[in-house]
């Protein structure tokens, strides 16, 4: 029976194998199944302001509008003039002069396209003296009408506009009479600003207030 006893034990202890490692379930370890973190914010990148600063306009209160470009080697103006009332003349240092001779008002009246009948528009007759002892290049004038809110103006370019841009070299003594039209609405005629940049020595003349 001590024998039998002895045998049963034995073939008990051979049926309970250890656990292996080789055996054993793999278990994700704790920082394989954690999720990854995102790295935290650094200061390094900027952060964009609320608003940026607006450019520079390079117009001021007596020159409301930026003189047209004339190549890059165009010198600052070296004759300036203050703003004046439609009625008077604009006068630089120079002995340059340019005034609003004459203010009529019409309607447009052709049709087809970029026509437009029936929009009222002010004809303004621009006379420019030259006193200077130097001719003036007035092939690149620009002319520039604001309205009561200082938003420019449409220019007129229809036949019975009868435009007509200063253009060719004046001479010293000489004048010259350019016709230009645009469409000011009729709330603000009593407070225009007109702009007419005629070179690059003078400053733009600048008319402000109502037309007759």
């Amino acid at each position: 029976m001590c024998a039998a006893a002895a045998l049963c034990i034995g073939l008990s202890a051979c049926s309970v194998a250890p656990e292996s490692a080789e055996g054993a379930p793999s278990r994700p370890s704790a920082s394989a199944s954690a999720s990854p973190r995102s790295a935290p914010p650094t200061d390094s990148a900027p952060t964009p302001s609320a608003s940026a600063p607006s450019p520079p306009s390079g117009a001021d209160a007596d020159q409301p509008v930026p003189k047209a470009g004339r190549g890059s080697d165009a010198a600052p103006p070296t004759q300036s003039a203050k703003p004046v009332t439609p009625a008077e003349p604009v006068a630089y240092p120079d002995g340059v002069t340019v005034r609003i001779a004459e203010v009529s008002y019409a309607e447009e009246t052709a049709t087809g396209p970029g026509s437009f009948p029936g929009r009222a528009f002010a004809r303004l007759s621009l006379q420019l003296t030259n006193g200077s002892p130097e001719p003036i290049d007035l092939g690149t004038s620009v002319l520039t009408v604001l309205d009561k809110d200082g938003q420019p103006v449409a220019p007129v370019y229809a036949e019975e506009a009868e435009v007509r841009d200063f253009s060719g070299t004046l001479r010293p003594g000489s004048t010259a009479t350019a016709v230009y039209a645009f469409a000011i609405p009729e709330e603000s005629r009593s407070a225009i600003t007109l702009v007419v940049d005629f070179d690059a020595a003078h400053t733009s003349a600048v008319f402000r207030g109502g037309l007759s």
